[in-house]
């Protein structure tokens, strides 16, 4: 596994994806990291990306997760990434999360900060959303931090009402 970084995220293959499908987070031991099972995304997370990577690989990296690091410490501290496809009218919808010990260090904020600037650094990005239950303040607060705002509520079948955080590309 290449551990090349930019800004803290690593930006796994497709080839990344499936190994980490296999071994968890023991691929991630192997090379040196620290890495609790909650650290990374949900395997079906994890199965929708790579599926959508191959599918469109030409854009592979857009959908691959990222991987929140630590790279003073050799950690692996969350994830984040992009949760619909490249052209959605809606926008583009960003998920993420923090492994429970790692919470409450600013490792949110840093990685959804470079997920921000990446996908903005995408021409087709005008706007970039997350949803939150409204109880979650810590994920709120990250969202604050980053410059988007409270654009309303929606329903999710799963989860019930949720506030809508916006932002929009600066011009």
């Amino acid at each position: 596994m290449d551990t090349t970084r930019t800004d803290g995220l690593y930006v796994p293959t497709a080839a990344d994806l499936q190994a980490t499908l296999r071994h968890g987070p023991a691929l991630w031991r192997r090379a040196g990291f620290v890495c609790d099972e909650d650290a990374l995304p949900p395997v079906p997370v994890l199965q929708r990306a790579l599926e959508l990577m191959t599918a469109d690989p030409a854009n592979a990296a857009w959908y691959a997760p990222r991987w929140v690091l630590d790279c003073t410490r050799l950690v692996v501290v969350g994830s984040g990434g992009v949760k619909n496809q490249l052209h959605d009218p809606a926008g583009v919808e960003i998920g993420y999360g923090v492994a429970a010990r790692h919470q409450g260090r600013g490792h949110a904020t840093r990685g959804v900060r470079a997920l921000v600037r990446h996908l903005f650094g995408h021409p087709a990005v005008n706007m970039i959303f997350a949803t939150v239950l409204p109880a979650n303040l810590a994920s709120r607060r990250v969202l604050e931090k980053c410059g988007f705002r409270l654009h309303g509520r929606v329903h999710d079948p799963e989860d019930g009402w949720l506030d809508r955080h916006e932002i929009r590309r600066q011009v």
